[in-house]
């Protein structure tokens, strides 16, 4: 008897993690592994840990590979869907790297690519936190900033399937100079990266913590843990941090008359501080009858979200059914 093919291999693919998981059409997990991304060590580095992450998954699991209908990648930058090619990915040290067309030709498999905040929104408008909205906006605040847009229920990739590069709107038009080629940009107020940055060089310049006596010592995730144990200056650099998202987030309610916003990313195991911020500046700087409605949220699928939306993005352009389970 036949098997059928109904897995998909989701790759989530940041600056921090690869997240690799064989994810069948109703969204469910069979088998998934993580490593660490070795963006430091050049982007040809980062492409061999892609493609050892599938070898060890496949070795690793007992499915039948005869099941598996190809691959779904959700990755941070600026995407060319049309060729299979990442664009511009500051983060991973890609520029131009054709990925799909590489993997497929390494494992025979049809591959899709899209950016990883649009494949959250797609799992999270499916599965999530935006479970039933036709309008929603999905926002990753990690390593890098993106946003994922669905409207009237539809992904908006816009030409290329580059759109929802949010981290890379201005914020500031006379702050620094961004890797992007912008200035201001919110990426380079609000990342990960940026948070321990600017605590870094407050530092540098004499702040005082209760917590922090070297800056080298500084990442986003312990300026959490001094916040939440009441270190006043890291709470600040936070609390900064949530004002400028909460900035360029009026300006997409403003834009897009969005339902909902599903906040992820690692920087968003913060919400308690950071949510409370980012509402208070929206309801501020917000025309009231487009922001008063709108539901502001944490995604509830964490992790998982770019993986599963990896792969719901694979199924939907490959023209597979796409089974919706209640979860």
């Amino acid at each position: 008897m036949a098997v059928s093919r109904d897995v998909a291999i989701g790759i989530d693919l940041g600056g921090t993690k690869i997240l690799t998981a064989f994810i069948d059409e109703k969204g469910s997990i069979l088998t998934e592994g993580e490593l660490e991304t070795l963006a430091p060590e050049g982007p040809e580095a980062v492409y061999d840990q892609v493609v050892s992450s599938i070898y060890r998954l496949i070795d690793e699991s007992n499915l039948d590979e005869s099941r598996i209908l190809g691959i779904g990648i959700a990755t941070a930058g600026v995407i060319d869907a049309l060729n299979k090619e990442v664009v511009f990915a500051n983060n991973l040290g890609w520029k131009n790297m054709p990925v799909g067309s590489l993997l497929e030709k390494e494992f025979s498999l049809p591959v899709h690519i899209v950016n990883d905040a649009n494949a959250a929104a797609i799992a999270e408008s499916i599965w999530g936190a935006g479970k039933g909205s036709e309008n929603l906006v999905y926002i990753t605040v990690s390593t890098g900033i993106g946003a994922g847009i669905i409207s009237d229920g539809r992904l908006i990739t816009g030409e290329g399937g580059s759109a929802g590069e949010f981290g890379h709107i201005s914020i500031d038009a006379n702050g620094e100079a961004c890797g992007c080629g912008n200035i201001g940009c919110l990426e380079n107020l609000a990342s990960g990266s940026a948070i321990a940055k600017t605590a870094q060089h407050r530092l540098k310049m004499g702040a005082k913590s209760d917590f922090f006596t070297s800056p080298e010592k500084v990442s986003a995730e312990k300026l959490g843990k001094a916040a939440q144990a009441g270190d006043s200056f890291s709470f600040e650099i936070l609390k900064e941090a949530a004002v400028s998202i909460g900035v360029g987030v009026t300006s997409l309610v403003h834009l897009l008359n969005t339902e909902v916003i599903v906040f992820g990313g690692g920087v968003m195991n913060l919400s308690e501080i950071m949510l409370p911020e980012i509402k208070k500046t929206v309801d501020q700087r917000g025309l009231p009858s487009m922001t008063q409605n709108v539901k502001i949220v944490k995604s509830i699928l964490g992790v998982n979200a770019g993986v599963l939306g990896a792969v719901g993005f694979y199924f939907e352009s490959s023209g597979e059914a796409l089974a919706v389970s209640e979860k």
